[in-house]
C-alpha cells in the first residue's frame, strides 16, 4: 500500500495489482538492499580492502551476488523514472514529483552540458526518496497496528475522534487534521514508542525538567 503510494505521488505510477511489476522489481531490490546493511552479512564491509581480492580467488562469491544486486538497484530507480518520461513524451503523464522536477529543468535551457548531470541527480533524488519511504511507510503502519492491538483503550478513543469528526461516509482529509487532536497524539507516540529508523542519539535525562508543561523526571531517555 505504502509503496503504491509512493510510486503514485513521486513518479504518477498507479499500481494495477499485489503483483504489478515494477512493484515486484522494487521489493526485490529493497530487500537486497536491508540484507547487505545487516552487520556481518559481507565481511567487506569490515575489511574493506578484500574488494580489491581477485574474483577467482576462493571465498569471493560474494562479488557476484554485489553485482546483481547492484543491477537490481540501478533498475529500481531507472525503471519508473524512464516510465515517468515516456508518459511526459506522449503528452499523457499525471501530476507528479518527477515530473515537476523534470519540468523545472527543462525550463533552465542555459543548462546546455549540464542537462544530463542534472537530470541523473533528479532520477538518483526521486529514487531515494521512493527506497527510503517504501520501507519505513509499511513498517511505521504496521507498529501502529501493533500499537492499537496493545492498547485498545487508545485505539477505541482514536476510532471514537474521528466517527465524530468525520462521520461514516468519507474517509479523513488532510484538513480535517487539525480537528484529530487525539489521533495526531497516537501517531507522534507511535513514532516516538518504535521508530522505524531512530535518526538521533538516544539523550539522558540528568535532572528533572519540564518541557510545554510536561514533566521529564530524571534518568529518562530523550
Amino acid at each position: 500500500m505504502s509503496g503504491s503510494t509512493l510510486l503514485s505521488a513521486v513518479y504518477g505510477y498507479e499500481v494495477t495489482s499485489a503483483h504489478d511489476p515494477l512493484v515486484r522489481v522494487v521489493e526485490k531490490a529493497l530487500d537486497h538492499l536491508n540484507e547487505a546493511a545487516v552487520p556481518g552479512n559481507f565481511f567487506v564491509n569490515v575489511m574493506p580492502w578484500i574488494r580489491y581480492v581477485p574474483d577467482w580467488v576462493p571465498g569471493t562469491g560474494w562479488k557476484n551476488t554485489v553485482k546483481e544486486w547492484r543491477k537490481e538497484r540501478e533498475e529500481m530507480v531507472d525503471a519508473p523514472f524512464d516510465y515517468t518520461k515516456q508518459q511526459i513524451a506522449e503528452g499523457t503523464a499525471p501530476h507528479s514529483v518527477l515530473k515537476s522536477l523534470l519540468a523545472e529543468l527543462d525550463s533552465k535551457i542555459d543548462l546546455g552540458r549540464g542537462y544530463e548531470e542534472q537530470e541523473d541527480r533528479i532520477k538518483w533524488v526521486t529514487g531515494t526518496l521512493f527506497g527510503a519511504g517504501s520501507d519505513t511507510s509499511a513498517a511505521t503502519a504496521l507498529v501502529f497496528i501493533l500499537a492499537m492491538v496493545l492498547n485498545q483503550s487508545a485505539f477505541l478513543k482514536a476510532q471514537a475522534e474521528v466517527d465524530s469528526v468525520i462521520g461514516h461516509k468519507r474517509l479523513p482529509e488532510m484538513s480535517d487534521r487539525g480537528s484529530l487532536k487525539y489521533v495526531e497524539c497516537v501517531m507522534k507516540e507511535v513514532l516516538r514508542w518504535q521508530p522505524v529508523v531512530p535518526l538521533a542519539i538516544p539523550h539522558a535525562v540528568i535532572e528533572d525538567d519540564e518541557y510545554r508543561g510536561w514533566g521529564i523526571p530524571k534518568g529518562s531517555t530523550v
